[in-house]
């Protein structure tokens, strides 16, 4: 994604949602970029030539448009922005850490009004995981857009999703079980979902661009299932009774990554290598074996050191893990 840098006016907001539709709903402008997707603190619009960078801040006046409307300006400045940086991808991380489904204080408000739980630490930036549900069902607010990613993949958790994506043909449905493989920049929208749908995905890097797209309209009228983009394929894999196994990412993505769905007996060992080690238990309970011992159960996520062996004790008779690996 080439360069593209711009004098844009940087307005401080500290209800960037609220400062958004203010600019969007009742003055014509156009969102551009926005960043990052699970807790939205930049957004980019613009209204033919004038560009405007809203930038989440706590101390920030707006919403309060008294000086965009010729009052006072102290706020505000003008600065050259770059709408399309360069994607900035942090080195290989290995470190264990876990995270529990807890209470609802877990989830912020991301983009579109989808409900973000984060399962990996902002520290780790390689890798991003998210446990994304939309609580209310029916059609949702999203346009088409893409992401400034080298992976993202969607594992439906619960319930369905109505999607459509570039050069994929008419809609499809994601339901339970289902995975797909969004790959980078590809133009797709979510059109509508179940009450209590609940989705896992899986970014790298964590922290990346999402681009609005006024130019086309999907469903696209030319279909070309085997498109290329930036060397992976798009792949909905749709779930079968007795599931399991790898998910088709391996091929998808040319050897990068992997995802499969493994069900361990009473006691699991396994050793993997890769540059990355990322287990979400979708039913059952279990204990890990590390340092020392720690519990899950349905909602809880882990990242595994590679190299060491992974030991699963007690595991109940329903598990269920998805285990997403980059390759080495």
């Amino acid at each position: 994604m080439s360069s593209n840098i711009v004098q844009s006016l940087i307005v401080p907001c500290n209800d960037l949602a609220e400062t958004l539709d203010f600019f969007i709903e009742k003055n014509e402008f156009h969102l551009h970029r926005i960043y990052p997707a699970e807790d939205p603190s930049i957004a980019d619009i613009k209204n033919h030539d004038r560009y405007i960078r809203l930038v989440k801040k706590e101390t920030g006046p707006y919403p309060d448009y008294h000086a965009i409307n010729g009052g006072s300006t102290e706020d505000l400045f003008i600065e050259a922005v770059d709408l399309n940086p360069p994607m900035e991808i942090p080195s290989d991380q290995h470190a264990f850490e876990a995270t529990h489904l807890s209470d609802d204080s877990d989830w912020v408000i991301g983009r579109v009004g989808m409900e973000y739980r984060n399962l990996i630490s902002e520290e780790n930036g390689r890798f991003g995981a998210s446990h994304i549900r939309i609580t209310k069902g029916g059609p949702v607010e999203d346009y088409v857009h893409f992401h400034q990613i080298r992976f993202q993949m969607i594992y439906c958790y619960k319930g369905w999703a109505k999607v459509v994506y570039e050069n994929q043909g008419e809609s499809i449905i994601m339901k339970s079980g289902d995975c797909v493989l969004q790959p980078p920049g590809i133009r797709h929208r979510v059109l509508e979902s179940s009450t209590g749908l609940e989705v896992i995905e899986i970014n790298s890097p964590a922290k990346h661009m999402t681009g609005r797209d006024h130019s086309i309209n999907l469903p696209s009228q030319t279909v070309d299932s085997d498109r290329l983009f930036i060397g992976q394929k798009f792949l909905h894999h749709q779930a079968s009774p007795g599931n399991g196994g790898e998910l088709g990412i391996v091929e998808a993505t040319g050897g990068m990554m992997s995802a499969s769905i493994i069900n361990p007996k009473n006691q699991f060992s396994q050793n993997l290598e890769g540059k990355f080690i990322f287990n979400f238990v979708l039913q059952g309970d279990c204990e890990l074996v590390f340092d020392k011992n720690y519990s899950f159960s349905a909602g809880g996520a882990f990242i595994f050191p590679t190299g060491k062996e992974l030991l699963l004790n007690h595991c109940s008779s329903d598990i269920k893990i998805l285990q997403v690996v980059e390759l080495p």
